[in-house]
């Protein structure tokens, strides 16, 4: 079929190589999808390991006088998964935990309360109290962010005590 106008041949249907052109984008899409979508939760980050309850940070801040540090997270969370692999297992960052705070990890799936008494609406979330309120919150940071949030949080909390 010619267009009248330009003299130019259209063509009609798809041909072998667009089809099969086509085919390679959508089995690689189907792919990554797969692989992205079957991703296991990350592991829990050392600095969380001896799963110390909210209840039990509580008590031993009160006691000790230093401050509590949440992790709001959920399982199907990819960017939560990305945060626990990435900074959350930086040996600074753990550090700088352990440090400034009592680490508290925080399944919003298992403790919908607790997730709604600090008001949690996005994850993941860090949660910086003291004497049960919180003092600073923030979300998916790198290392050296999440280190330098860690400071000021705990300088906020030492400022609010006294």
């Amino acid at each position: 079929m010619r267009c009248g106008s330009c003299k130019v041949k259209s063509r009609r249907g798809w041909s072998k190589a667009d089809l099969v052109f086509l085919l390679v984008i959508v089995a690689s899409i189907v792919a990554i999808v797969m692989v992205k979508g079957n991703r296991s939760p990350a592991p829990l980050p050392e600095v969380f390991a001896e799963k110390i309850s909210l209840s039990e940070a509580s008590q031993q801040s009160a006691e000790t006088g230093k401050p509590v540090l949440v992790f709001a997270t959920a399982s199907w969370c990819g960017p939560c998964q990305a945060f626990k692999r990435g900074t959350l297992s930086d040996p600074a960052v753990a550090d700088a935990i352990k440090t400034s705070a009592i680490p508290v990890y925080l399944d919003i799936d298992e403790n919908p309360e607790a997730a709604s008494m600090f008001g949690i609406r996005s994850i993941p979330t860090l949660l910086f109290l003291k004497n049960g309120m919180i003092v600073d919150r923030a979300g998916n940071m790198n290392s050296s962010g999440t280190i330098d949030w860690l400071a000021a949080a705990a300088e906020k909390s030492l400022k609010s005590a006294g």
